[in-house]
């Protein structure tokens, strides 16, 4: 039988239980430890393959046959208001092939969670499950138990501080704990590694007792651990970062000979400072290079243009929608927040159906945040962003056609639309909800609208709650549930009000919220008395049909003409742009809009600016951050006129257009294979459509 084991508890007291997340009470004084697990298993006879299911409280990495398999384990997810144990400890799977006569297992283990997407059950432990399959077709279980051996290993000191010149602990039996992770499989496959060197070759050579200083450069910024080899003791720190003037999270490490380093700690890495000492009487010489990881690519769409600038941006996107998934979609890899950031992953699940085709992670994403909303009541963090949560869903089931996502999700659905009926007044719109965030990345008025005043938040947030009652309503109408009739009357009502009370004749445009006096809380500034109009609400109200077509496509036009209004951050622009489609205004104003990221592709073609605009002074963007990266859903959909008819690709219909350009060739991945368009100027559009979807062309 297959056990959890950990270390020994008489032996080591003070290296058993951890915090549950880094952001809970106690983090900075809680234990770190890495534990280090081995044991071999002799082969009773020629093997050709091996299934691992391996996990590891907080974090582990494994080895078979000195060969470097993998590091996990899954994220749960997680919010910024949620400080509990993982509501789901999952388990990785690996698919090896196997020569040799034994399987010698290594890994090593990290007690204590060091980045916002990691959670523990409070305690340290490892478990590995695997299956040997047998030439002659027979098979054989292998485990973790107490015949393992384990031991401490004291060379990692603290977080990101190794000092190789501590000798690990003597190896002693590994103790079995009661299995308090009950571990689920996860239904995606676990990252991809590669190993990249720096443009130069990473190489280096001290001479005795020499310091010095230099910069290493990659081609492209990473998601990624550090390396280092080294043939004598040496000290380096080590920074990585995205660009050269940009800090990073530092690596302070110590070889204490012919060592090998290998960080615990994901970065995003463009760059990297180094500063080495040999420690030694005569010269050293090593290398330092990247683990790269990311989810495993397959298959892959593409684009190009006769626009090269547009081809650029396209491809920056894609780059950096692929280094910011990993077991989950993060905002960046160097930031790692959690699932509370929907709203970026809503836009990376878009470029992710347009890119890389594969919804797996995107569908665990918003299953894993709906257990995060039942567990906490409808409550997260980013009120707005629960709300977006809800298109994700009935999005990534239309992309994938499983009716079971939306079965999983229907109770936090209903906890969730539960929640902001409460926040209703008897205006007839959200009124006291707990905050207004997540508007921009902007300042306006002199608020940030990552948490505005109601006068300024008010409108986004009704607006992005209608969405929801209709996009919910939809959902329950598919499940056949009697009560989506009572979600489309909440939206009519919804809708009645918020044109009373958000649009003023006057103007001609929907202003930002009410002045009325509220509570000042923590992420609720006191209200100010402001009239605002903003490109926010009113491309939300054109986008999701709060006003007439005809009212939307005159707001939609007089906001893209009108220089005045204080713009948009990338982030919302994929709503801006997905508005400006609604309205059938992206002939006239889509590719335009697109080559506003052309400048910021030029700049930095390692990866995708975070923002256009500083929200705040002295702030740096980072240039790994895909909630900008629209342009990888816009360009092949919009030019493609790609629609789905009936989910998970039964039926499509497409209506290509060259927007303007010359030609454009198109490449969209699909269960089924490739759809593959060519657009030349003057020419019909040649289309190629994988057998098993029905499709036809729309006008």
């Amino acid at each position: 039988m297959v056990s959890w084991i950990w270390l020994n508890p008489k032996q080591y007291p003070d290296r058993q239980e951890t915090i549950v997340n880094p952001i809970c009470k106690g983090a900075v004084n809680a234990p770190f430890a890495v534990a280090e697990f081995r044991r071999t298993f002799p082969l009773k006879s020629e093997a050709c393959s091996l299934v691992l299911r391996v996990s590891g409280d907080a974090a582990y990495r494994i080895w078979v046959n000195e060969h470097a398999v993998g590091q996990g384990p899954p994220s749960s997810g997680g919010d910024f208001l949620c400080d509990r144990p993982c509501l789901t400890h999952y388990a990785g799977r690996y698919e090896l092939s196997l020569t040799g006569k034994s399987l010698r297992f290594f890994a090593q283990v990290r007690l204590k969670p060091e980045v916002l997407t990691e959670y523990s059950k409070g305690h340290g432990g490892f478990f590995l499950e695997a299956e040997v399959l047998y030439q002659d077709g027979s098979r054989q279980i292998f485990g973790t138990d107490s015949s393992w051996e384990a031991r401490y290993n004291g060379a990692f000191v603290a977080p990101c501080k190794y000092d190789g010149r501590i000798c690990p602990d003597a190896w002693c039996p590994a103790s079995e704990i009661p299995d308090i992770w009950q571990v689920q499989d996860a239904p995606i496959p676990m990252p991809a590694e590669e190993q990249v060197l720096p443009t130069e070759g990473g190489f280096f050579r001290l001479e005795p007792m020499e310091e010095r200083e230099w910069i290493l450069s990659f081609h492209r910024i990473y998601a990624a651990y550090l390396q280092v080899e080294a043939s004598g003791s040496c000290e380096l720190l080590l920074e990585p970062c995205e660009l050269p003037q940009q800090s990073g999270r530092q690596e302070s490490v110590i070889l204490g000979g012919a060592d090998i380093f290998r960080s615990f700690s994901l970065h995003s890495c463009g760059h990297c400072r180094v500063r080495a000492k040999n420690l030694t009487s005569y010269p050293v010489t090593g290398r330092i290079f990247l683990t790269t990881s990311c989810y495993p690519v397959t298959h892959e769409g593409w684009f190009s243009c006769s626009d090269p600038g547009l081809t650029k941006v396209y491809e920056l996107c894609k780059w950096t929608l692929r280094i910011c998934r990993q077991t989950l979609h993060l905002d960046s890899p160097r930031h790692q927040e959690l699932l509370a950031c929907t709203g970026d992953y809503f836009i990376e699940a878009m470029m992710t159906a347009f890119t890389f085709g594969d919804m797996r992670l995107a569908a665990l994403d918003v299953r894993r945040t709906a257990l995060w909303l039942v567990c906490n009541n409808g409550v997260m963090f980013h009120t707005s962003y629960s709300l977006i949560w809800i298109q994700m869903l009935r999005q990534v089931w239309l992309f994938t056609g499983d009716d079971g996502l939306l079965e999983d999700c229907a109770p936090a659905l209903e906890i969730l639309l539960n929640r902001f009926s409460s926040y209703i007044g008897e205006n007839g719109v959200i009124d006291h909800p707990p905050d207004y965030m997540f508007v921009d990345w902007l300042v306006t008025e002199g608020y940030s609208m990552h948490h505005p005043p109601k006068s300024l938040g008010q409108t986004v947030l009704n607006a992005f709650y209608y969405k929801a009652l209709i996009d919910g309503a939809a959902i329950f109408r598919q499940l056949g549930r009697p009560n989506a009739e009572h979600w489309q009357r909440t939206a009519a009502a919804l809708k009645d009000a918020f044109n009373t009370l958000f649009y003023d004749p006057q103007e001609g445009l929907y202003k930002d919220g009410l002045p009325d006096p509220v509570p000042e809380s923590k992420w609720q500034p006191a209200n100010p008395p402001l009239r605002h109009f903003s490109r926010h609400s009113n491309t939300l109200a054109a986008l999701y049909g709060l006003c007439s077509p005809e009212d939307a496509r005159r707001i939609m036009r007089r906001l893209l003409d009108d220089r005045q209004m204080q713009e948009v951050q990338p982030y919302f622009m994929h709503f801006v742009l997905d508005a400006v489609a609604e309205t059938g205004l992206f002939p006239e104003y889509g590719i335009d809009l697109l080559r506003r990221w052309i400048p910021s592709a030029d700049e930095c073609g390692l990866g995708l600016a975070e923002g256009w605009y500083a929200p705040e002074a002295g702030y740096s963007f980072d240039h790994s951050h895909a909630w900008g990266g629209t342009p990888a859903y816009q360009l092949p959909a919009r030019m493609l006129g790609f629609r789905m008819v009936e989910p998970g690709f039964r039926r499509i219909s497409l209506n290509p257009q060259l927007m303007g350009l010359s030609f454009a060739d198109i490449a969209m991945p699909t269960p089924y294979g490739l759809i593959r368009c060519q657009l030349r100027q003057g020419e019909p559009p040649k289309i190629q459509v994988p057998d098993g979807i029905q499709w036809s062309i729309s006008r």
